[in-house]
């Protein structure tokens, strides 16, 4: 709980008279739909901006809301462990995985942890100085999402897409027939039954990449993957 203080108070005066000076404010109106739920300090703080009104609720109840009206179900021990994942992937040289962390904090509508508003940071300040990056490409890359031409960064998003499209169907194709007992049988199975344009060798390094990024985002272990559900049946 915030408590009250004169100082806070006179923070919350001076937003107002800002705010009510601009000709079009900002699209921010305070969080009303369940503004019950909230003590005096939460209730003021919502004056000045719903998404800190709401993390201050979440912090002292353990109820947690998006920054549209949803209820966020996901703990924290699981943000933590994909929030890792991402840690270790920039820590390799993935420096992109830094936005994605910083989108999924954004989802979750939970402060930034230290390392990772520490790391982004030092991107950014990096990126300002003379001498430096010239292109925002050149500070957050991955070797996954090659930026060196435009052909090669939109031919890795249709990847990705067809790839995450591809395992979606893998995983219901696997899980509705319990006889198929191989990746490959799944595959070939996904593309009879839904025929994609891409050939069989394509499907499976597409299916594989997104089942191994689908594993270490959400914290699974490699247990968890389709192709350990395959090797699991032939036992």
């Amino acid at each position: 709980m915030i408590k009250k203080n004169t100082a806070f108070q006179g923070d919350l005066r001076e937003v107002g008279k800002t705010t009510a000076k601009k000709k079009n404010p900002p699209l921010r109106a305070p969080w009303s739909l369940h503004d019950g739920m909230f003590d005096d300090g939460e209730r003021d703080i919502n004056q000045i901006e719903p998404a800190w009104a709401k993390a201050a609720l979440f912090f002292r109840t353990g109820k947690r809301h998006g920054h549209v009206d949803e209820r966020r179900a996901m703990s924290l021990q699981n943000i933590f462990l994909r929030l890792e994942v991402l840690r270790s992937r920039y820590e390799e040289g993935e420096t992109l995985a830094l936005l994605t962390a910083i989108n999924d904090c954004a989802d979750e509508n939970l402060p930034l942890p230290t390392w990772l508003a520490q790391a982004f940071g030092e991107a950014m300040s990096g990126f300002l100085k003379p001498g430096g990056a010239t292109t925002l490409d050149a500070v957050f890359r991955s070797s996954s999402v090659p930026t060196k031409t435009d052909q090669k960064a939109t031919l890795a998003k249709r990847d990705f897409q067809q790839g995450a499209e591809l395992w979606d169907q893998a995983w219901a194709v696997a899980l509705a027939d319990e006889s198929l007992t191989s990746y490959h049988a799944v595959v070939v199975a996904t593309l009879d039954k839904h025929k994609p344009p891409v050939a069989l060798r394509k499907a499976k390094e597409l299916i594989a990449m997104v089942d191994k990024n689908q594993t270490e985002r959400l914290g699974k272990r490699p247990s968890s993957s389709l192709e350990s559900l395959l090797k699991k049946r032939k036992k």
